[in-house]
Order: structure tokens, then sequence, then C-alpha cells
């Protein structure tokens, strides 16, 4: 079932759209994993960490008790579970996947942990075109700033484009069959 969550947090993650993305890709090897045809199976690690816009962003989302976030996630999937997901078309849902974060609040690190559960939409012809994240269960951080930081990441229309875009490059070079 972790087939096609690959394909999403690498969309999610590794868009490269480096001058609007709001993230930068940090520790990336899933790309590399991902494109080899070869590979059966897929494991990697990939992670992001935040822009200064978007750093600011969160502060004033989270009124100022979060100023920095940076997020890793290790994948494993089999990519003969991934091509069946996107032929399959629609909405792709996807089980949670273990993401760990350090966020910074006051000045001092924090270790934060959520579970991401994406949901991409294909059209008809297989082309990505709506995405969302399914943040949920952020642990580590009180209440009400876990749901004001899960709002901002899920809200976030930058990480939804790039989910969607980075499903658009992968999709395409997927074998047919």
């Amino acid at each position: 079932m972790h087939c096609f969550f690959v394909l999403l947090v690498l969309a999610c993650l590794a868009a490269p759209l480096p001058a609007r993305a709001g993230v930068t890709l940090e520790g990336d090897t899933c790309r590399q994993v991902f494109d080899n045809p070869r590979a059966e199976s897929i494991a990697c690690q990939t992670g992001f960490r935040l822009d200064a816009a978007s750093q600011r962003q969160l502060a004033a989302n989270s009124f100022g008790f979060v100023s920095d976030l940076s997020c890793s996630a290790v994948l494993s999937a089999r990519r003969s579970d991934v091509i069946a997901r996107v032929q399959a078309r629609g909405d792709v849902a996807l089980p949670p996947q273990e993401v760990r974060c350090r966020l910074v609040s006051g000045g001092e690190p924090v270790p934060v942990r959520f579970h991401l559960a994406p949901v991409v939409r294909l059209d008809a012809a297989g082309k990505a075109v709506d995405a969302r994240l399914g943040i949920r269960d952020l642990t580590g951080i009180p209440e009400p700033l876990a749901t004001a930081v899960a709002e901002f990441l899920n809200s976030d229309p930058t990480l939804r484009r790039n989910l969607v875009a980075a499903a658009n490059q992968i999709i395409p070079n997927l074998p047919k069959r």
C-alpha cells in the first residue's frame, strides 16, 4: 500500500521549482532511486527545510511560537505498486507515513512527528490535477500549536502545487504496463 506514497512524497518535497517552492530539498536520495528503472524496491530518505518567506509565514500562522521547520522521512515501496496506482487514475489516497521534523520554537529545537496521508487526483489521461497533503496526528508540541502547524502545511498552496508538478514529472517516465 505504500506504493504510490513515494510518488506523492517526492512530488511534494522534490518538485524542481526552487524560485517558488518555499521549501528546499535536503538529504534526498529518493529521486535517484525512483528514477532507476531497474529498481523494483524503492527505499530512500528525503527531507526539506523552509525558505525565509515560508519561515515568516509559519511564524505568523503560529502566533510567533514557531520560527522554522525542517522534516525528513524514510520511504519504501515497490515500483510495480506505484505503477499500478498511477494506472488506476482518479483519486489516489495513500496510507499514512510517519514524518519526523525539527521545528524551532523560542530559539530551541523541538522534535515533532506527524503522519502524511496525501491524496493525488489524476484525470482520465493520467495527469495529476490536484493534491491534498493530509498532515495529521502531529505530536511533540502542545495544542493549539500542533493544529496551527498542521493547518499551515495542509493549506500551503505551494506545497500542493509542488506535489502536482512533481507527480506530473514522474508519471510520463513510468512504464505503460
